[in-house]
């Protein structure tokens, strides 16, 4: 039951801080108060809206705190990108910090409820649906998390931390059909967590393997691209081999 607990709070707060806000929203929020304002309120609905599952004061009380800290938290990130010069390339590192503190907000938040030991009761309705199909519910909440964390803040990581990195020269990239890269590496992420599942390990070399093939001309002929899509490739990997052994394990 513990563990169900932290579950939803990262659910919540991966679709309030990746799926509840849009990349202008994300953008806009930087230099605007209004729009930060927004951004909170659109966390804190995201925070409030997992609890109602297992609607109980307690954990409502610290959807709520946790709410509340993470509006101070950007709002920090606002000031501090406001008033203080910041280079371009330590973008990535605000952002990774910043997501750093969110989440010891959150397991300073798993641990009050374990220390208290709140207990949770899915509501009636759900309950009902749980007992009907025997369900799993730590098991399934799992995989809601892992498969939100592999789509939106996988991307969002990797394109971060990986812009220092891209090639000064735009025509190098030659990214082919607008918005594809993005889907391949959802995609290659989506079957690395389901060969890790069914522990076939060495599945996972021939998926990249023909990614690899698949660009081996520009590889081959571009040593910055080569060097670009091999760091985009291993973080990739390394990110949902690490989310799914913290979520699962």
């Amino acid at each position: 039951m513990d563990k169900e607990v932290w579950l939803l709070l990262f659910i919540g707060h991966v679709l309030g801080d990746f799926y509840f806000q849009s990349s202008s929203l994300a953008k806009a929020k930087e230099t605007s108060v209004k729009k930060l304002r927004l951004h909170c309120l659109l966390y804190l609905v995201a925070m409030v809206g997992v609890t109602l599952a297992v609607f109980n004061w307690s954990l409502f009380s610290v959807a709520i705190v946790v709410s509340v800290l993470h509006f101070v938290i950007d709002g920090l990130k606002f000031l501090l990108t406001k008033y203080v010069s910041i280079k371009k390339d330590k973008n990535a590192t605000i952002f990774l910090a910043d997501q750093g503190l969110h989440i010891l907000v959150l397991l300073l938040a798993a641990g009050y409820i374990k220390i208290h030991s709140i207990e949770i009761d899915y509501v009636t309705g759900l309950e009902f649906l749980i007992n009907m199909f025997d369900l799993d519910m730590e098991h399934l909440l799992s995989w809601i998390l892992i498969l939100l964390v592999l789509v939106q803040p996988c991307s969002i990581v990797i394109k971060k931390v990986l812009n220092r990195y891209r090639p000064m020269n735009e025509e190098q990239l030659d990214e082919g059909v607008p918005n594809a890269g993005a889907l391949i590496g959802i995609l290659e992420r989506l079957f690395i967590l389901l060969m890790l599942y069914v522990n076939q390990f060495t599945a996972i070399g021939f998926v990249l393997t023909a990614k690899s093939i698949a660009r081996y001309n520009k590889i081959s002929e571009n040593p910055q691209f080569a060097e670009y899509y091999l760091l985009g490739t291993l973080m990739s990997t390394l990110l949902i081999i690490i989310s799914y052994f913290l979520i699962f394990l």
